[in-house]
Parts: C-alpha cells; sequence; structure tokens
C-alpha cells in the first residue's frame, strides 16, 4: 500500500529534518504509531492522525482496501 503522509508543521518544528511530506510502502495492517516511528516521527508529537479523512488513534491500524491512502499527522495547535 502507498502512502502518503503529511506532517503538520507543529510536528516538523520539534523533529528536525522531517519534511513536510513523505510517501511510503507499508502493509495495511501497519499501525499510525508504527508508521510514525518508521518516518522519524516520535509518537508522543502526534495529538491525532487521520487516514483518508478519518481520525485514527495511534495503535489503530492504516487498513484500507485502496492501494493508496493519504495520512495526515497534527500535533499541538497554541495559541491565543
Amino acid at each position: 500500500m502507498t502512502l502518503t503522509v503529511h506532517i503538520s508543521e507543529s510536528i516538523r518544528s520539534i523533529a528536525n529534518d522531517v519534511p513536510k511530506t513523505v510517501v511510503v510502502e507499508k502493509a495495511a495492517s501497519t499501525t499510525i504509531r508504527q508508521l510514525a516511528l518508521d518516518i522519524g516521527i516520535p509518537p508522543i508529537l502526534i495529538v491525532f492522525a487521520t487516514a483518508d479523512g478519518v481520525k485514527k488513534g495511534l495503535d489503530e491500524v492504516i487498513a484500507g482496501e485502496a492501494d493508496e491512502a493519504e495520512i495526515h499527522f497534527f500535533g499541538t495547535i497554541a495559541g491565543g
């Protein structure tokens, strides 16, 4: 399965050398946590993730019947 992973600026500002978008090949049975580790992101930085627009927990599998998926990792959001 081809995964296009989009990483928020709030994560990239902490996890140095992580690009904005990463394309990887992974099994559909891979968890969000394992995917993060595999691309160099400490899972503790991920507040929530989505797979094809569906919110996923860190220990949920990416799963999907398609050959491709869009994954978004979001970090903390602060402001005033």
